[in-house]
């Protein structure tokens, strides 16, 4: 389970680097966290969601939903 909380963890700082390169948009956080759900099925997509929200606030960059 680590090795998988790697690769998570891998995804959504990778996501936000993808924001921090377009600060422009806000972006559709619930969405990402869905999709990241159905490839991580070991975390719950509310606990991805949450480890979203925590990277983008540290990196200050913006998000909906």
């Amino acid at each position: 389970m680590k090795d998988d909380d790697e690769q998570l963890m891998a995804e959504i700082n990778a996501q936000a680097d993808r924001a921090d390169r377009d600060r422009t948009q806000q972006w559709d956080l619930p969405a990402i966290a869905n999709v990241l759900a159905a490839h991580f099925e070991h975390r719950s997509e509310e606990d991805i969601l949450e480890q979203l929200k925590t990277v983008f606030r540290a990196r200050g960059l913006f998000w909906r939903g």
